[in-house]
């Protein structure tokens, strides 16, 4: 990825802030690699699964918080959202305390393989409170963004990293997101409709949050960006 892509990606974020549709409550916004130091990105290269090295090679992680008014909302309902995008930097993405270690005492599953047969670690790259979106470790050839609860199921997203943050950043990082696609992907066909009332919030309140926001063209965009 080049510095002009990330630019690209973010714009949505950025502009919504300017168009005042949200107001900024925390976060850093990029962090500049090269800040760091000559030396900063090499310590962390060869740990780097390849999809995320061009990103993290110019910026060292990304975090904003929003929260912002809903419009149109009668007394008694919902009457604001939050957003969030925290892209980890490269200290908190090997932070012992945040990586999954694979254990082989547990039962870990990935939704729709027989078998699991993921090693090492898996690494949290946008870490969302109760949830997370990452890739397993180096060794692992996979450049799939997995979906994970901090549970023991792992969902496939179907995006690789710069996929997903076009689509993280489309959505504005409204709370709880990855879940719009979990749905889509698992829990339409499923009794237990995985991710269904956060679809259905995200479809409802992202159009009076955001004016320009239109649900058949996000959803549009997840299906060309989808690993075939």
């Amino acid at each position: 990825m080049t510095i002009e892509e990330i630019q690209r990606i973010t714009k949505p974020l950025i502009t919504a802030k300017k168009q005042g549709y949200i107001n900024k409550t925390g976060g850093n916004g990029p962090r500049l690699t090269r800040s760091y130091g000559e030396e900063f990105f090499d310590r962390y290269k060869d740990k780097l699964p390849s999809s995320l090295q061009g990103f993290y090679s110019i910026t060292n992680g990304y975090s904003w918080e929003w929260e912002a008014d809903i419009p149109t909302r009668s007394e008694g309902e919902k009457m604001t959202e939050r957003g969030i995008i925290n892209i980890q930097d490269l200290v908190e993405l090997f932070d012992e305390n945040i990586l999954v270690n694979l254990s082989g005492d547990r039962n870990y599953y990935i939704e729709g393989e027989e078998h699991f047969s993921k090693t090492g670690q898996f690494l949290p790259v946008d870490y969302i409170e109760d949830i997370c979106v990452g890739v397993f470790s180096k060794e692992n050839s996979d450049d799939m963004m997995y979906f994970y609860d901090f549970g023991i199921g792992f969902y496939p997203l179907k995006v690789n990293f710069e996929s997903y943050l076009k689509l993280a950043f489309m959505a504005r990082g409204y709370m709880m997101w990855p879940y719009v696609l979990v749905y889509l992907e698992y829990g339409k066909d499923d009794p237990a409709k995985l991710g269904e009332s956060r679809y259905e919030d995200f479809s409802e309140d992202m159009p009076l949050l955001f004016p320009d926001f239109k649900m058949d063209e996000f959803i549009a965009s997840y299906e060309s960006l989808k690993i075939k």
